[in-house]
Order: structure tokens, then sequence, then C-alpha cells
């Protein structure tokens, strides 16, 4: 057996795979001859994978794939053809309008080839700066504050940290759900060296549940939060003025706010809306020589003031002279697998290559580099300013690669419109489905993960090979060569590459003469400027700065650590917040809540990737908002019930759903009061409400251009269908009086499910002379069922009621095909009266059922062989995770294990309880 190491296409930790094949020969390799496995030896993960990751080989099965290139007519051409008509509407587009009325719009989904390239073609040749990426939505508070603190985009630490680090916070951060794998490497180390973990979250999330802290402050109160952390700290005199002194600036400047903060810790905690005792034990974990690493993610990014959140962090760390030391500093989680890769090339509208910026030496040294007379001389527009300008018809060609805007970007409803309205619209995908995709003129077939070959940059700075292994499907090819057609039809010089690695070497090159140029630069691959094809194809995972080719292959590297910074003066900046009044938000109206968006465990930003593999669909099957009870009571709401969410300046009646974000209510004690989590992955693709962004606006924090994504206020109507359920088999998505639909994907087949307006239409759906209706109650539900048959063989199943349906889909499913009879009446009634148990585990496919036999079970046994008094819930626990393996494979899921065991085994206690009623906490502890 061969083996062929890559490295996994989700986010940024950046984990290593094995893919190995049981054919010799793999120019001709089929799927169902493949197996992956987690990289050993790779510094990211040694081994270890996500649900997600372990279901790689899973998501290549696309249902549709594009093969080969195509107009909006669905009319294929061929790549020549393609390129020149491109070549040809963006150079008359520029002539008669200038180079800013064209754009380009990456991916951190691309590799660094890619997006060298991209930027190459647009800042070099097109002479526009107007290519930004998706990463905007994730990353780029992080990257300000940063190049402000810092003097560049540079993460200080290592994943290594965590093992050494005495307190570990995460802020704004569902780790175990969005970085399982980093996650279990916290929890490792908490559990080796007694690290203690503080969440830092409005919400308890699955991370939170296994926090030893967590401060559950309001939302965008984490900038007064660590701004009122380092007055506590030179308060409590634990700030290192030798450090400060030697090798920072502006620290007189910002103290004095900072103070006037911590002098009344009471206060401050009522405006956190923690108690003083969690405000005060957190302040103290800073003061003891603790080595403290802090993390920060998307609650942070995701906010108007996230770059001058991060600086608070990273100023508490600079206070502390922990820069760049073995377990301490600021750790930025990476959202994508190549969002750091596509910064380092200037993937930004707002930097150049090799992180540098649009000075007139920076410029020069491009241009001489590229043999241009000239690059762009100032910053482009990012996303959110792109897509506006999209919309007032100043851009009228867009280059879109590898992501799906009309689903991810804020106020989506306008972003489509932009879209459909403009003169030009080029996609590069791997499906023609994809919401954005739809609205191409040119749809362009990029090769996706499997395919294509190249390299990506992880959350730690590690430059990871990742290698294809499967042969192209149709014409399908890399987003670098396609560009690069594309840019030589324009007649462009220097885009003649034979390989993805000869466009490495050249950005190596870059780097090299940057670095000699601008000595203070910390990026720095100049190393690999005379890599071979062999050396390339063989690169091992290499932390950068790479100097030399004897670098390769390094880990664990911190930056900083002399106190040497990228700023003119070398020093880091403390720099003084001006939004400390601004974050919090205001109490809400009790019609109002806070909607706040986020990931979902088992799903991968816009689904394309993930939506059609059954495994990953099955924790959450529909578009779910989730609030807490008293909320709901206080809207008028039940769990369960439809709900249309509109933006408070939006709310013109529409009776049409499918033209509103929809979701299902979820009553859920672990969310706060006034705030409602709905995830970002729906899109019109899977669901008839499409997607969240719906009824987001695009607010943006001001200094990174980053959109406001968290807790915006909107308002939820009930959508309330006259009959709903799920539909099995064949399905009409046109079907009049449809008010909700989402497509569902099973091990063998879809399942639909179906709303309707009116009862007329419900009953009407498919309904031909050659159905079978009928109707049955169970438990005071009226189920109203429907069957369609060929030669009596069933080949559609409907299944509704007036209220929500707990059905077992899979048994259900497999009733497609079977012969109608008796029996098949009677196994169906009995499949329906079963209901369903949700799924806990994607991993092992567990569900709640399974846990609560399995917990019950362990109960008994230790009442008959142990006694009342002996009682262990953690051993009961361990052997039901054993048994089950739920929780023992990625682990994202184990705060959820454990609720449910939890309720179970409280329930079997309190039964117990009743007939020892002597019996005290302490006796079963």
């Amino acid at each position: 057996m061969s083996t062929i190491q890559s490295s996994c296409a989700y986010c940024g930790v950046g984990c290593g795979v094995s893919v190995s094949s049981t054919q010799a020969d793999w120019e001709n390799v089929e799927r169902t001859n493949l197996m992956l496995t987690g990289d050993m030896k790779h510094p990211a993960n040694h081994g270890h994978l996500c649900a997600k990751g372990e279901r790689l080989l899973d998501s290549l099965a696309q249902p549709n794939v594009l093969r080969y290139p195509m107009l909006r007519s669905a009319k294929p051409i061929n790549w020549d053809d393609a390129s020149s008509l491109i070549a040809d509407k963006f150079a008359k587009t520029i002539a008669e309008f200038g180079p800013d009325s064209v754009a380009l719009y990456l991916s951190g989904q691309l590799l660094t080839e890619d997006y060298y390239v991209a930027n190459k073609f647009a800042k070099g040749y097109l002479k526009t700066a107007n290519v930004d990426t998706n990463s905007r939505l994730c990353m780029s508070s992080a990257v300000s504050a940063m190049q402000a603190c810092f003097g560049e985009d540079v993460v200080p630490g290592c994943y290594e940290d965590i093992d050494h680090a005495d307190v570990i916070v995460l802020i704004g951060a569902n780790t175990a759900w969005t970085h399982p794998v980093l996650f279990q490497r916290i929890l490792a180390a908490k559990k080796a060296n007694h690290s203690q973990l503080v969440v830092i979250d409005p919400i308890a999330t699955a991370t939170a549940k296994q926090a030893d802290l967590h401060l559950a402050i309001k939302p965008g109160a984490d900038l007064a939060l660590f701004h009122g952390l380092l007055g506590f700290l030179a308060d409590s005199n634990s700030v290192n003025h030798d450090y400060i002194t030697a090798h920072t600036q502006g620290y007189d400047d910002i103290i004095e706010s900072a103070q006037q903060l911590s002098c009344n810790l009471a206060s401050l905690a009522k405006q956190l809306g923690v108690s003083l005792a969690a405000l005060t034990q957190f302040y103290q974990l800073f003061i003891h020589d603790n080595k403290v690493l802090s993390a920060s993610c998307q609650g942070v990014n995701q906010s108007v003031i996230g770059t001058e959140t991060t600086q608070a962090i990273i100023h508490c760390h600079l206070a502390l002279g922990h820069i760049g030391q073995v377990g301490s500093g600021f750790f930025s989680l990476t959202g994508q697998p190549n969002a750091m890769g596509g910064r380092e090339v200037g993937g930004l509208a707002t930097q150049l290559a090799c992180h540098m910026g649009f000075s007139a030496p920076e410029q020069q040294l491009l241009a001489n580099f590229w043999h241009v007379d000239g690059v762009a001389n100032k910053k482009g527009l990012a996303a959110v300013d792109m897509f506006d300008a999209l919309a007032e018809g100043k851009i009228k060609a867009i280059w879109i690669m590898g992501t799906n805007p009309v689903v991810s970007l804020p106020n989506s409803k306008k972003v489509a419109q932009a879209l459909a309205d403009c003169p030009f619209v080029v996609v590069s995908e791997i499906t023609p489905d994809s919401d954005t995709a739809k609205l191409a003129d040119v749809l362009l077939p990029a090769q996706g993960w499997s395919e294509k070959c190249g390299t990506v940059t992880n959350s730690e700075r590690t430059i990871s090979r990742q290698r294809g292994f499967m042969m192209p499907k149709g014409q399908s090819k890399p987003d670098w060569w396609a560009i690069s057609q594309v840019a030589q039809k324009m007649g462009f010089k220097g885009f003649e590459y034979k390989s993805n690695a000869s466009v490495f070497k050249e950005f190596a090159s870059l780097s090299a003469q940057v670095k000699q140029t601008f000595a203070s630069k910390v990026f720095d691959i100049s190393g690999l400027a005379n890599i071979t094809q062999q050396e390339y194809d063989n690169l091992a995972p290499t932390q950068w700065p790479i100097a030399s080719a004897e670098h390769i292959g390094q880990t664990g590297l911190r930056l900083f650590s002399q106190g040497v910074f990228a700023t003119p003066s070398a020093k880091a900046q403390f720099i003084v917040p001006k939004s400390l009044n601004a974050g919090a938000t205001a109490d809400t109206a009790e019609t109002i809540v806070l909607l706040n968006s986020g990931r979902s465990r088992d799903q991968w930003h816009t689904m394309t990737r993930t939506g059609h593999i059954a495994s990953l669909r099955a924790s959450i099957p529909e578009p779910i908002i989730q609030l807490h009870p008293n909320k709901l009571a206080s809207l008028s709401l039940t769990d369960g019930d439809l709900v249309r969410i509109d933006a408070l300046d939006d709310m013109q009646v529409d009776s049409e759903a499918q033209n509103k974000a929809t979701a299902r209510v979820v009553a859920d004690e672990d969310m706060p009061a006034n705030i409602a989590f709905m995830s970002m992955h729906w899109s019109a693709q899977f669901s008839l409400g499409k997607g969240v962004n719906q009824a987001i606006d695009n607010r943006v924090d001001l200094l990174s251009q980053q959109p406001g994504f968290k807790c915006q206020p909107v308002i939820l109507t009930r959508v309330a269908p006259a009959l709903q359920g799920v539909v099995f088999g064949l399905h009409d998505p046109t079907a009049d009086g449809l008010c909700w639909q989402v497509a569902q994907t099973l091990s063998s087949g879809v399942c639909h499910h179906v709303g309707f307006s009116d009862t007329e239409n419900s009953f009407s759906y498919q309904a031909t002379p050659h159905s079978l209706s009928w109707s049955f109650t169970y438990n005071n539900q009226c189920f109203y069922v429907q069957c369609n048959m060929v030669k009596n063989s069933v080949t559609a199943l409907k299944i509704l009621s007036s209220s929500q349906i707990a059905l077992a889909l899979e048994p259900l499913n497999a009733f497609i095909g079977k012969q109608l009879d008796p029996a098949f009446i009677k196994q169906l009634h009995q499949q329906i009266q079963a209901g369903n148990s949700p799924l806990v585990c994607a991993c092992t496919g567990v569900t709640q059922a399974q846990i609560a036999d399995e917990i019950n079970a362990q109960f008994d046994q230790q009442m008959f062989n142990d006694g009342l008094q002996q009682l262990s819930f953690a051993n009961a626990l361990d052997i039901t995770q054993s048994t089950l393996g739920c929780g023992r494979q990625c682990g994202s899921c184990n705060s959820e294990v454990k609720q449910c065991a939890q309720l179970h085994w409280q329930q079997a206690l309190s039964y117990t309880e009743h007939q020892y009623p002597n019996v005290t906490e302490e006796d079963v502890a």
C-alpha cells in the first residue's frame, strides 16, 4: 500500500493527512481504493483529525461536479475560448472605465501559488488593488491589530505553547467545534500540566462547558475587559517596566484610561455583566508569574471593534513582557486552511506581497521584480466596499475564485442583486450548484482538494504541501493556470509558468529581495528561493521564517522573543482605544433579539464541500435558531416553531419565505436571555429560507474593514405552515404552497423537510389517481401519509402533520422501493411511532438514546455490584464512552456526551432517591 502526505482542506489548524491506496497506479486510482488517516508526523496534529477531516474522502463525491468551462446559458466552451472571452472583457472594461472598474475576490481555500498569481495579475498588470479575499470576513481584525502592535501581520507563538502554558484563555472562540484538534491538545495539556482553561464568551458553548472559568460577558464587552486588565496589572505592580521601557512605546499614553476602569472593579464587573468574584479570579491569573496564553477567534474578529479588542489583548501580554516567550502571549486562531498563505502574498486589498504596504519604495521593488512599469499605487476596496461598488455600477467585471459571497457576505440579498446586475461575472468553482456559481457569465472548472497541488500556511506559520492524488475531473485546472492563460491572452509577459513549483519558487525569490531590501520584515522564505522541483515535491512541513534551506522541517519557532519588533522604531506599540464606550451592546427591547452567527460543529462554510455528506448532516438536518426558553416565552414562540428573521431596517411585508432567512426554533438554556444563535452555513442550495446573512447588515470595523457579523439586532416573526413534515424519494421542489424546504443527504438518497402554507397544497402535492393517502393519530398528533407507487413499488413517501415531526430519517428512507401491502403500512406506522433520537457524535453515529441506554445500564450495574453508596458517574461515563466510542475520536462532542449522560444519570438517581430517601448527594458523588 502506497501513501501520499497532504494537508486537510478545512480550518487553519492545518492538519496533515495520509492518503493510502491499495492500487499501485495513482493515476487511475478509484475512491473505493483509498483510505485517509491523520499524519502522525505532522506537527499540527500528530495524527489527530476532527469529524470533518476524517470524512475528507467522502467530500469528493460531489452531487454535481463542474467539468468544463461553461457560459451562463449552460453552453460548454473550451478553455481557449473562455480565456479569450475573459481577457477581452477585462481589457475593454479597463480601457473604457479604468483599472479600478475590475476586481478579483479570492478565498482562503486557494493555495498560495493561486493567490500569488492572482495578485501579480491584478496589482502588477491590471494596476488595481481591488483584490480581496474571504479572509477579510474572518481574520482582518487580527491582522490589523498585529500590524499596529508588532509592525507586521505575524503570529508570534506556536502550537507547542499550549503544552507549556499555565493558563489558556480562549476569547470569542468555540474551539471545541471550530478547531477540535487544537482543543483536544488543550484538554490534554489541562490533564497533564494542570493548566487552567478560561473561556470568555457570552454563550455557554461546548468549549465553555469544559472550562475551569467561564466569563459570560455581555456581547462586545471584551475590549473593556482586557483594557481593564491592563490597568489591573499596573495597579498590582505586575507589569514588566524594564521590558516596557526597552521594547515598547505608548504605555504612558494608554495606562491612565486603563486604570480608570480597574480602579473600581465592582463597577467594571457590572459593566461587563459578570460577578466581581469571577472578574477578580480571572485578573489574578495574570499576576502570579503564570505563563498565560491568550487565543482569539471570530467572536473577537467579527466585531465592529475587533481590531481594538485584539490590540487590548496584545497590550496585556506586552505589559508582562511575554510576547514570544514559551507558553505565553497572543495567538490568533485562523479560520481557513490558507488564510495566512493568502496574506503572505498580498491577498488582502490593503497589502502588497510579502507583507509589504503601498509606500513608494515597496511599490518600486515589486514593479522591478515583476518587470512592469508600475504596480497598483493605493489600497483597493475591501470585501464589503467591493460589493457595494459592484452594486453601484462602479465595478463592471469581477472574477470570484473558490468562495460563495452570495451566502457568506453580510446583506447577502444585496450581494446577489449586485452580481446579477454586473455586466461580467467570472466564477472559478468545483460545482455549478453554489448560489454564486449560478450568477456567473463564465463558470470555470477549478481543481479541488485531492486534485490540486501547492502549499498552504496554517495558524502557526507552518507551510505544508497539499498534494493531489486523483486525476482531475474533466477539464478542471489549477487556479494559477487559469489566471495565467487570461494574462497571456491580454499580452502580459511573466505568466509562462510550467508548474506550481515554478510559481512558488518565484514567490520565494521575491521574499529574498524583500528581506534584503527591508531587513526589518519578519516574513521570510528566502531559503526556498533556489528550491528544486524534487525538493518542492518532498517539502516537509516547515515554519517560517526560513532564511536557509537548512531550516526546512523546522517547527516550534517563536518570534519577537528578544523584544525586537517590525515597527520603524523596532518597538511594539501600545495604542489608545477609541471605542471603549462603543463596544458593549445596549439592552434591547423585548421584541428584539441579538443575532449571533457562526459555525456548526460538523459543517464547513456554505456546505458546498460538506452538505452532501450524510453523517455530517445528521446532527443538524435543518437551519435552526437557538434561543433561551424565557426569550421564547416573551416572544410567544415555542420550541419547534419556524421563524422568519428580519433586520430592523428590513421589515417590509413579504409572504414569500424564500426571500428571507428562515429557521426552526430550538429552546436552549445555554443561550443568554437576549441572544439568538444561527449557523452561517445555510444557503439557497440547501434551504428555501436561504441563509442568516440575509438578515445581517454590512457594518464593519473601520480599522480592518472586517464585517461585524456578531450580535446584530433582529426581529423574529413566526411562520405558521398549515402542515409540515418530510418527503422521501421523488420530490418536486417547485411545488405550489411551499414555505419551508430543506434538502438533506442520507446514506442512500435525499429527503426533503417541507412545510406548506395551506392544507390544500399540502394534500395535493404529488397526489395522483394512483397514490394512496391516509391519516392516523398517535400520542395526540395526527399524521397524514401519502405513498406514490410505480407498479406497486413505492417511489415517494410523504409524512405531514400540523406541528414538527420527530422521525428517524434513515429507516424511513429505506421504505422507498418496497412493495406497498398491509405489512408495509404496519411497519411504516411502527417506525413513525418510534420517533427519532438526535445524533450526538458524528464520528460514531451515536445518538442520545444510545447514550441514555448505556448510562442507565451502567447505573444498574453499579447498583447491583456496589450499592448506592458507591455510585460513580465518572466511571459510568468513562465506560459509556469506551463502549460506544462517542467523544473518543475527534472529541468535539465531549461536552454534549457528558451533558446527555448527566441528564439520564440524574433521572436514574432521582428515581432511586424515592426508594432510598435518606441518601445524600455526597453519598453518590
